[in-house]
């Protein structure tokens, strides 16, 4: 068994201190106009992105009130790059446009067409909540409309003004790089001359009016002389989604790929290409790692807002049976997310596929591989491969809230961790913001070695976690089977994983903490008896031999360890009842259920 100590904070309460000395810093307050400093800094999004005149050399800045300054006039500097462009564009383009259950892609638009035309609309409350799953996402939209969440709003939201995903002006980088979009006559733009396609063989998206009455249009009138790159809308949707993953950093990849999903939806559209949703991926990336590095607008709108949304969802979950309530607002969310299953199978999906997504999204890992086909979008390598992994300065701070425990420099070796190979298109200009890859960096354990160093990470968890070489707690949870009313107990995180996200029992956290094993533990173990499928756990050797040779009883193996330098009881206790042992450090539950019948057995052995 591999044993991980998942830690977390609510910030804002009691996390680490040099967390908190930096979430808090003394003096930190807003003026009266609410501004900050991110808001007179803005990213140079055309220097960030300027590795993309290696494909397309445009011949001016593009300004309508001049004539010797047209638009879209420029050459092909890398026709294979932007012959895959072109290819890719179409490939999803068509996919999406062929007929199924809900249209037929030229009078009606298609089931992914219709998410398209919703995603194109600019509003946050449309395109995440089902990043969460039915339940959390319904909590979440619910919260927003009913006013529970005026500090998420602002920062998401917010009429339009969003703190987040609005924060952004693309405005500039889209008229420096002067691109024409996939529909139009590019001969201007020196496609023709390259030997590439005039113009992209899209199918355009049917004008649609949705169930509630609102009329989607793709707009496609209105981009005859709009750059293409980067893409504006997914620059919202990707700052967005990283805002909302930072509030929830619970569903972090669920939530990122969600927003890479209403990037692609651009090219579901066949009003962008490839190359403009991985520039708007960059600059929302950047956006937030501007705005979370800014340490008043932290301290004053970010903190603020992720407990808002953690004590909202914790109460909610509690409310409905999905949780219990534990001592930090974070972990009953954790919890609650393993229960309903929003990790896995149960939570964000959809089945659309194309020639760079390639599979649905059906649980966490399917989603993070989404994610990351959707990096290179199946462009070969223009730069130099292996290069050494580079970390935009502040970009750790997309994960402060994930990894609330963890210094700036171990959060930067996570993200350096999650890195696809250099050389792929805009690497060379991105300061790593093209490499990094967030839906896998959501999902790590990270196990710090004694001197503080990240010694390694692993992706694809269930849950964001941090372990320590010198460690010597192990988690112990105890889960409940709504269906036989039994419980039982784990310190493998697999086994807690299989049974809470596939088997339909719930996790109740963690219960206590045992140890590893030393010269000075004793073994736990856990038995079986099948004919009543109950567990009982016993370091009693004498207990044990009784049970597995008069009783039925089948010996799983050791447990977990106790230490003998253990100071927590841990009690004991049976109900004749239901013929079931229940275990809890938690006295006044050992004295309730005495008065509902248990019989109290003591202290089975002492926790850490």
């Amino acid at each position: 068994m591999k044993h991980t100590i998942a830690k977390r904070a609510v910030l804002g309460t009691m996390a680490s201190v040099a967390t908190m000395a930096m979430l808090a810093c003394a003096g930190i307050t807003a003026n009266a106009a609410d501004t900050y400093p991110s808001d007179a800094a803005q990213p140079d999004l055309v220097k960030l992105l300027g590795d993309y005149e290696n494909y397309y050399k445009p011949a001016n800045t593009y300004d309508k009130n001049d004539p010797s300054k047209p638009f879209g006039k420029g050459t092909v500097a890398n026709a294979d790059v932007l012959k895959n462009d072109d290819a890719m564009t179409q490939a999803i383009n068509n996919a999406a446009a062929e007929a199924d259950s809900e249209g037929d892609g030229v009078k009606t638009p298609t089931a992914q067409q219709q998410r398209a035309l919703v995603d194109s609309d600019y509003k946050m409350a449309e395109t995440l909540p089902d990043a969460l799953g039915p339940v959390l996402g319904k909590y979440f939209s619910e919260g927003l409309k009913d006013g529970s969440l005026p500090k998420t709003d602002e920062l998401l939201i917010n009429g339009g003004k969003s703190l987040s995903a609005d924060y952004l002006d693309t405005g500039t980088a889209k008229v420096t790089f002067n691109h024409p979009r996939p529909f139009v006559d590019r001969t201007d733009a020196g496609y023709v001359a390259a030997g590439l396609d005039k113009s992209v063989a899209i199918k355009r998206v049917p004008v649609w009016t949705s169930a509630d009455g609102v009329k989607h249009d793709a707009g496609y009138d209105g981009f005859l002389t709009s750059g293409s790159f980067p893409s504006g809308h997914t620059t919202y949707a990707y700052s967005g989604g990283i805002a909302l993953a930072t509030l929830f950093p619970q569903l972090g990849p669920e939530i990122v790929t969600r927003a890479s999903e209403a990037g692609n939806n651009r090219i579901v559209l066949g009003v962008h290409y490839p190359l403009d949703i991985m520039g708007g991926r960059i600059d929302g990336e950047v956006a937030n790692a501007t705005r979370w590095s800014d340490a008043s607008f932290r301290a004053d709108k970010l903190i603020p807002a992720y407990n808002e949304l953690q004590s909202y969802m914790a109460d909610r979950c509690v409310a409905d049976g999905h949780a219990t309530k534990q001592d930090k607002a974070s972990d009953t969310v954790q919890q609650c997310v393993n229960n309903l299953g929003a990790n896995a199978g149960k939570g964000y999906t959809n089945s659309f596929v194309d020639a760079v997504s390639k599979k649905a999204v059906t649980d966490r890992q399917s989603a993070i591989d989404v994610f990351t086909n959707r990096m290179t979008y199946n462009f070969e390598q223009t730069g130099k491969a292996g290069q050494d992994a580079v970390v935009p300065e502040g970009a750790e701070n997309l994960l402060i809230t994930a990894f609330p425990t963890l210094t700036a420099a171990q959060r930067k070796a996570v993200l350096a961790a999650s890195e696809i190979d250099s050389g792929y298109p805009l690497d060379a200009s991105s300061e790593g913001y093209q490499r990094i890859n967030l839906a896998k960096a959501f999902s790590a354990k990270v196990t710090l070695a004694k001197d503080g160093t990240v010694k390694n990470v692993e992706f694809g968890q269930s849950e964001a976690s941090v372990v320590s070489e010198d460690d010597n707690a192990v988690p112990v949870y105890r889960l409940y089977d709504p269906s036989t009313g039994l419980h039982v107990y784990t310190s493998d995180e697999n086994e807690k994983n299989v049974l809470s996200t596939k088997r339909g029992w719930k996790n109740e956290g963690v219960v206590f903490k045992a140890a590893k094993k030393s010269d000075d533990t004793t073994p736990v173990y856990r038995l079986y008896n099948s004919k009543n499928q109950r567990h009982v756990l016993s370091s009693d050797e004498n207990e044990i031999k009784v049970l597995t040779t008069k009783r039925g009883w089948k010996n799983e193996g050791i447990a977990w360890y106790q230490s003998d330098k253990g100071t927590v009881s841990v009690y004991r206790m049976y109900s004749p009842k239901k013929g079931e042992h229940l275990y809890t450090t938690d006295a006044n539950e050992y004295k309730v259920n005495a008065s509902k019948g248990w019989n109290q057995e003591g202290v089975a052995w002492k926790g850490l």
